[in-house]
């Protein structure tokens, strides 16, 4: 079982091989996602110690950080031996995704089976075959508006780059209470947020920059907000749910409780869990 792994289309109808990051997307941009995977029915059974007639399935299930949904995208039952050239194609709501999307790309067992090999698999499901992608969305950093305004005349320090803008209400939505601000005088910010995956080297060091600080803020603001605690919840695409998204996708191994006691004894070291964390530059040098 082979495949070149998945295409993400563009506005053109291009398809471009999924990149580690989509830099400009937002909650109003579907993905749209294809692939092609070569099967040889015969070699997969006989590897997993099937009968030669056992069914199979060719599925694909995605799963959004950001959203917490998990989707089975499409399902293709294979009958018969031979080789299978399959095409695999879906699209993510932009409303139902952000944070990091995950893409798992199974050959399975398609139903229980009596299989006379004791060292072969029976249940409905048993994964013969496995490809893993992954994507970082924009909406890791920003699952929110962006505005370009001239930080001078809007009374923002005239030198800062951009401004996160983070409303007090948790329950309020996403869309309306958090807004990243973007200075139009640092044209360098700007051509590097309008690149995505076009972007030159240094373009790249300045979006990994422009992420870090803004999940930087994001869990900052999580940490000092003594509402949160882990046992909070909120409903999706609501400010609470961001923020404690931000915190369980960068920081899965450390409670607020923990994270708020790091920050008092030690900001610096605390500062660098984030920079860790969220990979600031990790791909770029």
């Amino acid at each position: 079982m082979t495949t070149d792994g998945w295409l993400l289309k563009q506005e053109d109808g291009r398809g471009i091989p999924l990149p580690p990051s989509v830099v400009d997307w937002d909650y109003q941009r579907d993905l749209e996602l294809e692939c092609t995977v070569e099967v040889d029915l015969d070699t997969a059974r006989e590897s997993a110690a099937l009968p030669a007639d056992a069914e199979l399935a060719l599925t694909t299930v995605w799963n959004s950080s950001g959203s917490g949904l998990r989707m089975l995208a499409a399902e293709e039952r294979l009958t018969g031996g031979g080789r299978r050239s399959v095409r695999l194609a879906f699209t993510v709501p932009g409303r139902d995704s952000g944070g990091t999307l995950s893409i798992d790309t199974q050959i399975v067992l398609a139903g229980p089976l009596d299989n006379p090999d004791p060292t072969g698999p029976r249940r409905a499901g048993s994964i013969l075959w496995r490809h893993h992608a992954q994507v970082r969305l924009q909406g890791d950093a920003s699952q929110f508006p962006m505005a370009v305004v001239d930080f001078a005349e809007a009374g923002y320090p005239e030198d800062a780059p951009w401004y996160l803008d983070i409303g007090p209400n948790l329950e309020a939505a996403t869309m309306g209470a958090v807004l990243l601000l973007v200075n139009s005088r640092t044209t360098l910010v700007l051509d590097a947020m309008r690149k995505a995956e076009k972007a030159t080297h240094a373009e790249r060091l300045i979006q990994s920059a422009l992420r870090q600080d803004v999940v930087r803020l994001m869990i900052e603001h999580a940490v000092g907000n003594e509402d949160l605690d882990d046992e909070s919840t909120f409903e999706p695409d609501t400010l609470g749910h961001m923020l404690l998204g931000a915190v369980r996708t960068h920081l899965p191994d450390m409670t607020l409780t923990a994270l708020r006691l790091t920050r008092r004894s030690d900001p610096s070291y605390f500062s660098a869990r984030v920079q860790s964390a969220v990979g600031l530059f990790a791909k770029e040098t």
